[in-house]
Parts: structure tokens; sequence; C-alpha cells
């Protein structure tokens, strides 16, 4: 009792470690968030903003100088020979608006589709511009919104839509496979990515009416790749690692992205930096082009996307290719003399009896590969086995199942404590299964395996049966000891209906 209870306070400390910690990382993540998000809206300018201005060159040096003094920094002046080139250079995405000024009246060029927050900047800047000089300010739309996307938000909300779940994707595929096949950790960021795009573009274009179902389609599932594929790379190297992801692509993403209204250029200078490269504003840029204006000047936005995609890939496809496999531990004992009956000296521990076994033929060589966590029906199990092994000669093969349910808290700050009970439980285990095979005086091997107990059981007896060849191996389990009523249990019945080789349970 006192061992426990002195246990029991080494690991209290650590529980508060971990709440603190928690408590200090979200407290950290509201900060940043909070700052950055109305750091770029609280009070959004306009910089550099591309303006097309048509006119006599005294009457746009007039204007220029106006706009200059009024809002220093804030429009960048294009000219343009006619209103006809100005119109194409909106349409084209070469500028965000334009101003006519070679009538009696001044006229502005505008559209929303290419968001709300540079037209209304315009129109607000322009229309001081007019009544400063006593002339009237006529606002044209020269590409209007969709009827279902009034005011042209819909491409960066179904963005945001998909960002939330390609995270979630990234890391589950990273944690909740951790050990499936290599390739899938390529294959399932890839497919949830596809399915995405599919399920979002045609969500979408249902309710929005967008068309351009293919393009839309490629441009959210390359962005939910450009998104998922990072987030699993981090999560497999360590699983709090995604926390990195969630500061990048959500809260310094999102205020980056400029939001619906494409305020990416009023945000402050850090933040504009930022704008061309994160994947958010991005993909909402290239949708917004790809509807509205023709797909032009799509093509940087693309290979941003594909940048971040390409580079989760590789990453994923190196990680997993130096990933350590699962520790194993391999440990021949010296035969001592054979008992009937083992006596364990733990306390608590109750006497197991060694099963007489008939003789199958003594000169004949046999593998057993056992499952073993220490429960009483693996230790039956293993004694039945070491039991067979004094009478013939054949190989024992223990393998231990660590299968982790859970890889980390999310915070991390209880993994050590974690990795340390199940290394100490291991160690029991491995303990355990010596203790036996000494006693009956059987040679043999432990094998740690984290996996599930059936994968594991499988995995070893394939590779001992490609070792030796001329000995087919036999699983040997023991019955289930979680529910009383099983006869067999869950690991033995699924062994009988995958397993290629013998199945033995030990009841």
């Amino acid at each position: 009792m006192a061992a426990r209870h002195a246990g029991d306070g080494r690991r209290f400390p650590a529980r508060y470690r971990a709440f603190a910690g928690f408590i200090v990382v979200s407290a950290g993540f509201v900060a940043i968030f909070v700052a950055l998000t109305l750091s770029a809206f609280h009070r959004p300018t306009p910089h550099d903003l591309p303006v097309g201005i048509v006119g006599s060159t005294a009457v746009t040096r007039h204007v220029e100088a106006a706009l200059d003094a009024a809002v220093p920094g804030a429009f960048r002046f294009r000219s343009y020979p006619s209103e006809a080139s100005a119109t194409t250079g909106i349409a084209q995405r070469e500028v965000d608006g334009a101003l006519i000024a070679s009538g009696a009246n001044l006229r502005l060029l505008v559209t929303q589709a290419g968001g709300t927050g540079p037209d209304q900047a315009l129109s607000g800047a322009f229309a001081a511009v007019a009544a400063r000089s006593g002339r009237q300010l006529i606002v044209s739309d020269v590409v209007l919104p969709r009827v279902n996307d009034s005011q042209a938000l819909s491409s960066w909300f179904v963005v945001l839509a998909v960002l939330i779940p390609s995270l979630a994707a990234g890391s589950a595929s990273a944690l909740a496979f951790r050990r499936a096949p290599r390739a899938w950790a390529v294959a399932l960021p890839v497919a949830a990515a596809v399915v995405s795009g599919l399920v979002a573009a045609a969500i979408l274009d249902g309710i929005a009416g967008l068309g351009h179902y293919a393009a839309i389609a490629g441009i959210i599932a390359l962005f939910s790749l450009a998104v998922a594929a990072p987030t699993a790379v981090l999560a497999r190297i360590r699983p709090p690692l995604v926390a990195l992801a969630v500061l990048v692509f959500i809260v310094a993403g999102i205020p980056v992205s400029g939001g619906p209204a494409n305020l990416a250029s009023f945000s402050p200078g850090f933040m504009r930096f930022f704008s061309p490269v994160l994947p958010l504003g991005v993909a909402a840029s290239a949708i917004r082009n790809v509807v509205y204006f023709g797909g032009h000047a799509t093509s940087p936005y693309l290979w941003t996307l594909a940048a971040w995609a390409l580079v989760g890939v590789a990453g994923l496809i190196l990680v997993t290719a130096l990933r350590r496999p699962a520790l194993a531990l391999t440990r021949p004992v010296t035969p001592p003399p054979i008992l009937a009956e083992r006596s364990s000296a733990q306390p608590g521990r109750a006497s197991v009896p060694v099963p007489v076994s008939p003789d199958p033929g003594a000169g004949q060589s046999v593998t057993l590969v056992v499952g073993f966590d220490d429960s009483e029906p693996a230790q039956r199990a293993l004694s039945w086995g070491v039991d067979l092994l004094s009478k013939r000669p054949g190989a024992l093969h223990v393998i231990y199942a660590d299968r982790v349910l859970i890889d980390s808290d999310l915070s991390g700050f209880g993994r050590a404590e974690m990795d340390e009970d199940r290394d100490e439980k291991a160690a029991r285990v491995a303990e355990a299964a010596e203790e036996i095979a000494a006693a009956a005086g059987a040679p043999y091997t432990f094998e740690r395996r984290q996996e599930s107990p059936e994968a594991a059981i499988l995995d070893a007896a394939s590779t001992y049966a490609a070792a030796e060849p001329a000995s087919t191996p036999i699983i040997v389990t023991g019955r289930s000891h979680h529910v009383p009523h099983r006869v067999i249990g869950s690991v033995p019945v699924r062994l009988l209906h995958e397993s290629p080789y013998p199945v033995l349970t030990i009841p």
C-alpha cells in the first residue's frame, strides 16, 4: 500500500502540469487569434489596391495626387487608353476597378464579384474626389455576382467549410492509422481531399448555382490536400504538433485571407506578406476567378496550393519511410530443470498448472506463436506451449500486442507519463513470460508489437513462416478473459477467420 500511495503522489503533479499546460495553450490560441483577426479587420485600410484610370495626363495626375494626399499608399494606378481596355483589365484581374475621367462626369467601374471590400473602398475614395472637384460620380458594376451569390461570398465560405474537416482528416489519418500499411499514409489524405472536393462543389453548385463544377471540385480537393497532408506529417512526427497546423491554417490563415469581403490588401504589412502563401485566401481567390473572371490570374494560386500539397505528400512518404519499427525484444532463456507446475513468487499471482499434453511426435519440429498479455487464459496458453516444447524440438515465440488506443493526450504534457506506464506494463508482461518459460525450461523469444492483437500475432506468424519455411507456425491463444460468458473470445474468433495457419485456443 505504501508503494502504491507513493506512485500516486508522483503522478498527481504531472496531471496538474498537464491541466495547467492545456489552459496556457488555450489562452495563447485565443490571444493570437483575437489579435490577428482584430488587426486585420478592425480598421481596414487599402494598401496598393490596383486601380485603372482613363483620361488625359493632366487629369490623371490631379486625381492621383488628390488620392495620395487623402489616403497615402492606398492605391496603385495603371493607365488604360480607353474604357473598353479598362473593362478588360478588370475582367482579367489586372485591377480591382477603373476611373474613367475623360468626360464631363467621373465614371467608376467596379466589380462586386471581386469582393465587397475593394468595391466599397474605391466607391468611397472616388466619391470624395468627385465631391471636391464639383463633378458627379457614376458607379457601374461591370462583373455582377450571380443571383444566388449576391455578394460573392460563397467562394470564401465554401473553402472555410472545408478547412476544418481537412485538418481533421490529416490528423486522424496519421493517428488512427499510424500502424496501417505505409501506402495508406498517402492514400488516406488524398482520398479524403478528393471526396471533399466532389462533395463541397456539388453542394456549392446546388445552393449558390456557381457552375464550373469540375474546376471548383479540383480547386477544393487541392486545397484540402494542401491542408491535410502537412497536418498528417506533423501528427506522425509528434501528435501535439497538430497545434502548429491549427496556428498556420486557422489562427493565421483566416485573418490573412482577407475574409469573405476580400480584404487581404487592407490588412497590416506583415499579414499582407503571407496573404499569397497561406492556402485559405489563395483557394478562395482561385474559385472567385474561375466563376466570375474566366479563370484569369488563377495559375499562381494553383501553383501555391500544389506546392503545399506536394510538400505534404513528400513529407508523408519520408516520415513513413523513416518510421521506427515496433519495439521488439528477443530474450533467449537457458533451460533449467523442467517443472510440472509454475509457482509465482509475486504476491497475488496464482500458481498455474502445466497441462500434460500427449506426445504428438517427438521427432518433428514445431513453431509456436503464442499471444500473451499475462492474463490467466494467456498464462495457460503459454504454459501449454512450453510444456509441448519440453517434449519435442521446436521454437516458441511470445507476442505481446501493445495496442495504442489513444496515442497522446492532446496537449502532449502527459505523453511521457503515458509512455512510461505502457513501458512498465510491457516489462511486467515480459517478466511473466520469462517466468513461465524458465519454469518449464523452454527457450523462447519475446516481441512487443504496437498494433491490434490479431494483427500482431498474424504478422509475427508470417514473419516466422518466411524465416522457417520447413515448419508451419501454430498460433496459440487463450480464451477471452474480459467477458466471462464467452467461450472463446473475440481475438481467437478473428484469428480463426483470418489466419492461414492453424489456431489453437486454450480454455
